[in-house]
């Protein structure tokens, strides 16, 4: 009571003057501040949004719910900070440590998410679905990392990758787990289209200025040049720092986009989500990925059939999804666009550059069939396996263009089979989802299914670290959440096949 008196009845009054644990406090942030002040603009700006942040999220009646907008608003943005840095002359997944801005927002959800189940008592219980193949994969991991019989600094690669992988792991389970009321879903869903748009808005600016637009300390690089005939393209990259993985960014968003224009929805809203749906097109088509531009018409013309014939029946669904896409494809092929001219893009040699590569994998994982050659040792380690005239290794410093050769080259087919099983569990999961009676579950399960399946097509021609590619992780992880949201509800319609499969 040393800040107040007391009067002659007892009731405590302020004593005038200033209490001093909040000038305490305001020396130590000013000490913070001018720490800060002399980092990276990067960092200082992170620490910045931080201290603006920290007050909003003790104020938010949800914290939970606070803390999952940051971590999803933060997914596509490059903000992070990589400790024990240790540069290398080749390719690697990850160079150290790396602590992406995403993560510290998942932090904060596990320690609410403990905090309630220990101090509050309240059920939190963990999701098993995919687990045992999920172990399966990070055990090979591991075995493949202690097993590394290269130098000392192959090992310390494998152990930074093997961090990355716990991280992913970690967004995979609470994802899976802790979005379990559908206002959790709906909150998660905007949110998705929300950064789409973004990304594609800062995709548009980029294309249009020829520059990153200052955006560095968010992940952006500058454009990469394409080329189209005699005509050069610029392959933006968003702020997620290559044009590959803006395109694998619109290979998760656009699907779900798409599919919810089939929920019912006030015309204001639906005209608003389409015109969003046009912007990630435009987006995606100008990282100029023909990969994932591919991949992600043919999702969205599937989903198209599968509405239309779910709402007119299978004939008259099936002929008004087909003239649509005919119209479309005339459309696409006549008009100039982005879309047309990344499909449409000529740079023989990367392309063929695919084929040695994919030779090459072959030959290592013929001489390492089981166990690989350890995390995030693939190219030091291809140069041995080069035999092709063109010796493209040793000039072109990339890992195969193919991920499943990719995984299994760095830990063995075993690994590869722990990774297959994961994503078949949960796809098999997921599929009665889209037969779902209540609209948002089917829209978002539907949505959900084709944006990992185009990603996973994808993978067949395209390079990602699959250990670090929290995109994936991140939506693998809602695919369960939609499954048991609709257990929970009972919205798979009785009788159907995809209930039967349930």
């Amino acid at each position: 009571m040393s800040d107040s008196l007391l009067t002659a009845k007892g009731t405590a009054v302020a004593r005038p003057g200033i209490n001093r644990w909040w000038v305490l406090i305001a020396v130590a942030v000013g000490v913070l501040f001018l720490v800060a002040s002399l980092l990276p603009r990067r960092f200082f700006l992170a620490f910045f949004a931080g201290l603006l942040v920290l007050p909003v999220a003790l104020a938010a009646s949800d914290r939970k719910r606070f803390f999952l907008i940051i971590l999803v608003l933060a997914l596509p943005l490059g903000v992070s900070k990589t400790f024990a840095f240790t540069p290398s002359t080749y390719f690697r997944s990850v160079f150290g440590y790396t602590v992406s801005l995403p993560y510290l927002a998942m932090l904060a959800l596990y320690c609410i998410w403990i905090f309630r189940r220990v101090f509050l008592k309240q059920p939190m219980p963990m999701s098993t679905r995919g687990l045992l193949p999920l172990a399966g994969l990070f055990g090979m991991a591991v075995i493949s990392t202690a097993l590394i019989s290269e130098p000392a600094a192959s090992k310390m690669y494998a152990v930074f990758d093997l961090f990355a992988l716990v991280l992913s792991v970690l967004l995979f389970i609470y994802m899976a787990s802790e979005i379990r009321e559908k206002s959790e879903l709906r909150l998660v869903v905007t949110l998705i289209i929300v950064i789409g748009v973004l990304q594609a808005l800062i995709a548009i600016g980029q294309n249009l200025t020829g520059t990153f637009l200052g955006l560095g300390f968010l992940g952006a690089r500058k454009p990469i040049t394409g080329y189209l005939g005699l005509m050069t393209l610029s392959r933006v990259t968003g702020t997620l720092g290559h044009p590959a993985a803006l395109a694998e960014f619109f290979d998760f968003i656009i699907p779900i986009s798409f599919s919810l224009l089939f929920y019912p929805m006030s015309r204001p809203l639906k005209l608003l989500l389409g015109l969003a749906v046009i912007c990630e097109f435009i987006g995606t088509g100008m990282s100029y990925s023909r990969g994932g531009i591919f991949w992600t018409i043919v999702a969205s013309g599937a989903i198209l059939l599968f509405h239309l014939c779910r709402r007119l029946g299978l004939a008259r669904g099936a002929f008004t999804a087909l003239s649509i896409c005919v119209l479309s494809g005339f459309l696409l092929i006549v008009v100039p666009n982005p879309l047309q001219k990344g499909l449409f893009r000529t740079e023989p040699g990367t392309a063929y550059g695919r084929l040695p590569l994919m030779t090459v994998a072959y030959n290592m994982i013929s001489h390492h069939p089981w166990l690989g050659v350890g995390l995030n040792n693939y190219v030091p380690v291809a140069l041995k396996y080069d035999f092709t005239p063109e010796q493209l290794t040793r000039s072109w410093n990339s890992a195969v263009h193919n991920v499943y050769l990719f995984l299994a080259g760095e830990i063995g087919l075993i690994g590869l089979f722990f990774f297959l099983s994961l994503v078949a569990t949960v796809l098999w999961r997921l599929w009665p989802t889209v037969l779902a009676a209540d609209p948002l579950i089917a829209c978002v399960g539907l949505g959900v299914l084709a944006a990992l399946l185009v990603s996973l097509l994808h993978w067949l021609t395209d390079l990602s670290p699959w250990s670090s590619a929290r995109f994936f992780w991140f939506m693998l992880g809602l695919a369960v959440a939609v499954r048991r949201l609709a257990d929970a509800s009972s919205e798979i319609t009785p009788g159907t096949p995809a209930a039967a499969a349930g």
